[in-house]
């Protein structure tokens, strides 16, 4: 019969621990759930996005519906990243981020986008245009997938822009 000692039962158990949360998400979204293609472009400069996160949110405009907020970005993100959109203002300002934030309702409808690149003189834009083109192909409580485009290039405070992307994500909870 095979006996462990105390420290080996100890350190059996750590291992074991550290696995465990090494493989969890703890709701977080991993990187191989989303994916992004298609353009950002902001006063000429154009950036490909790769990236696609999700997560439930409080509703924009009824907080106790849930909304869904998309991320589509040009790098992986991860941790406070992914949660406290002061991190990704201050990774973009940086030149570490190009993002494109959409928050659909329930009913799969964009009310809200936000921009994260450092090509903008000045603020960054948010809001959205009635004119632009979101297609939802799937929104349920694991999943969103679609596309958004920019109906033509827009103007911010001497900045222009225009967006064109197509995504699909796991959504945290």
């Amino acid at each position: 019969m095979f006996r462990l000692t105390r420290r080996a039962t100890l350190a059996l158990a750590a291992f074991s621990l550290i696995a465990t949360s090494l493989s969890a998400t703890d709701g977080k979204a991993d990187p191989a759930d989303g994916k992004a293609e298609g353009t950002l472009t902001v006063n000429g400069k154009t950036v490909k996005v790769a990236y696609a996160y999700a997560r439930q949110v409080p509703g924009f405009f009824d907080a106790n519906t849930k909304d869904t907020q998309v991320i589509v970005s040009d790098v992986p993100l991860e941790g406070e990243a992914l949660t406290d959109e002061f991190v990704r203002i201050g990774l973009a300002k940086e030149g570490k981020l190009h993002a494109f934030e959409i928050t659909i309702d329930a009913t799969g409808t964009p009310v809200s986008t936000a921009w994260r690149h450092d090509g903008f003189d000045g603020p960054m834009p948010s809001g959205l245009s009635s004119a632009d083109v979101f297609t939802k192909k799937v929104l349920d409580d694991k999943t969103v997938e679609g596309s958004y485009k920019s109906a033509a290039e827009e103007e911010f405070f001497g900045n222009t822009y225009e967006f064109d992307v197509t995504f699909r994500a796991a959504i945290a909870h």
